[in-house]
């Protein structure tokens, strides 16, 4: 064999594996369709970093810094997914067009999944919509909730608690820090 046929059969073994290794490093559309979607939430991060500002609205030397940071954000998405910007350029050129279906249908499937978790975290917060408030400790240690400046503390006893079976007897007197005798004046001076 020549030098130069055995060079050209090298060579289209390489052009011919590449499409083979690509699937062996996990791109498939599903996977392109991932990263589409991480690159445009930074994207989108960097956009609102900058102020949501139209490129014409910055001036040029925002305009380079807000490049500059997309360039970035891209490179970190590329980095997270394992994959190189060549081999994404490469793969996402040479891809069909049922290719393109298929990163149709996956950004599809990944945005209804994302709108369903944000949905469930949602309804999560929300609970079943009732408040339940105690009131006090417990029923046989009850705590005042609220009270008003200056009134003597007070502590309201729900009807629900049986007043004769052993309630706490509760008094209420000069404890508490008030001073029945002190003048309007002369309290607002002690605070």
């Amino acid at each position: 064999m020549t030098t130069r046929l055995s060079l050209m059969l090298a060579a289209s073994s390489l052009v011919l594996a590449t499409p083979a290794l690509a699937e062996d490093e996990g791109l498939t559309p599903e996977k392109v369709a991932a990263i589409q979607r991480d690159e445009a939430a930074a994207q989108a991060k960097v956009n609102e970093e900058h102020g949501n500002r139209k490129p014409s609205e910055m001036s040029n030397a925002e305009r380079g810094q807000a490049i500059r940071d997309q360039q970035k954000e891209s490179a970190k998405v590329l980095e997270k997914h394992g994959v190189s910007a060549k081999e994404f350029a490469s793969f996402t050129a040479r891809m069909d067009p049922d290719d393109n279906q298929r990163v149709a249908n996956e950004a599809k499937r990944l945005d209804d999944k994302a709108k369903a978790e944000k949905e469930a975290e949602a309804k999560k917060r929300k609970g079943d919509g009732e408040v339940h408030i105690q009131q006090g400790f417990s029923d046989s240690d009850p705590v005042e909730m609220e009270s008003a400046d200056g009134a003597e503390p007070s502590v309201d006893v729900d009807g629900s608690l049986d007043s004769t079976a052993g309630a706490p007897t509760v008094e209420i007197g000069d404890s508490a820090g008030t001073a029945k005798g002190m003048s309007r004046k002369a309290s607002k001076r002690r605070k």
